[in-house]
């Protein structure tokens, strides 16, 4: 292998998808070139040119919605890895939840284990794998609308309040989101989905209330789970970073579930959100921990220029 060659493998949370380097063995000079070269949608890391595995959920799609940049710890019990996770722009996500679940896949695949405590810059977070891997749950935290935590620039939580065009809900999930309820699910034609996000999105990104930014999320109650089950939300994710749409954001989705309690908009405090790439269930209890659990696959792998200039 050229020394200028990074062996690389790929993997998806209900389509939210990642390359995972070792960061032990990773090579790479310039982690944000990399980010930027090999997540490019338009000229980045293209599956067809290796052998594709898993169930294919980025088959067709260039590039990727991030870099994972691992190092397992086997010699802390559960096993412990270290998770960097940089964006397609070169910066750096203090936590994402669908990464953190492929994070769990893929140390599972390394080592056999089905717990791990994973090291994320939001903080370590216990995960676990289902005995079949297809699935994975993540610790997510607790959802805080406390404005210096989200942050925001002012002194009081942003609950349910106009923002560049949207009324928004600020809460922090490990990342800064905003959170907009429509009218509408995704079986509505005038729902969540006939919503131009690229367009709406953007001006609450980059808000004044929000020093840090935000990703813009849109949600849309399907079932309150007033009934015998969890509540159905509906979700959209407008992510910081991507700058763009992705398929699916695990932060998200429990910011999304965590606004709509606070709200009142469902009842109970389990639901499933469906972003476009599948389901997630979400747990955000009224003390302790959130959860994140949702499918995981192994997508193909190969290598890549460490230095893409």
């Amino acid at each position: 292998m050229s020394a200028h060659a990074v062996p690389f493998e790929k993997y998806h949370g209900t389509g939210n998808d990642f390359i995972v380097v070792d960061a032990d063995a990773e090579g790479v000079g310039d982690r944000a070139a990399f980010a930027r070269a090999h997540c490019d949608r338009e000229t980045g890391v293209d599956g067809s040119e290796f052998d594709a595995e898993g169930d294919g959920a980025s088959a067709g799609r260039r590039g990727a919605d991030g870099v994972l940049f691992l190092s397992v710890e086997e010699r802390f019990h559960p096993t412990r890895v270290v998770m960097t996770l940089v964006q397609p722009d070169g910066s750096t996500a203090t936590m994402c939840g669908n990464g953190a679940r492929v994070v769990a896949l893929w140390a599972h695949d390394r080592t056999g284990d089905r717990e791990f405590m994973i090291d994320t810059q939001a903080g370590t977070r216990r995960a676990s794998v289902t005995a079949d891997a297809t699935a994975a749950t993540i610790e997510m935290g607790e959802p805080t609308f406390d404005p210096a935590r989200v942050p925001l620039a002012r002194d009081t939580p942003l609950i349910d309040e106009p923002v560049e065009g949207l009324t928004v809900t600020a809460v922090n999930t490990g990342v800064p989101h905003a959170v907009a309820f429509v009218d509408g699910g995704r079986d509505d034609p005038d729902g969540i989905d006939a919503v131009d996000l690229d367009a709406v999105a953007p001006p609450v990104r980059h808000a004044d209330v929000f020093p840090d930014g935000a990703n813009v999320n849109l949600a849309a109650v399907v079932d309150d789970g007033s009934g015998d089950g969890p509540a159905v939300i509906d979700q959209r994710t407008f992510e910081r970073g991507v700058e763009g749409e992705t398929r699916s954001c695990g932060t998200g989705a429990v910011a999304v579930v965590a606004a709509a309690r606070r709200l009142g908009l469902i009842a109970g405090e389990s639901a499933v959100s469906r972003p476009p790439g599948g389901e997630l269930e979400i747990t955000v209890p009224d003390e302790g921990h959130a959860t994140l659990t949702g499918p995981v696959a192994r997508e193909f792998t190969g290598t890549l220029p460490a230095d893409p200039r």
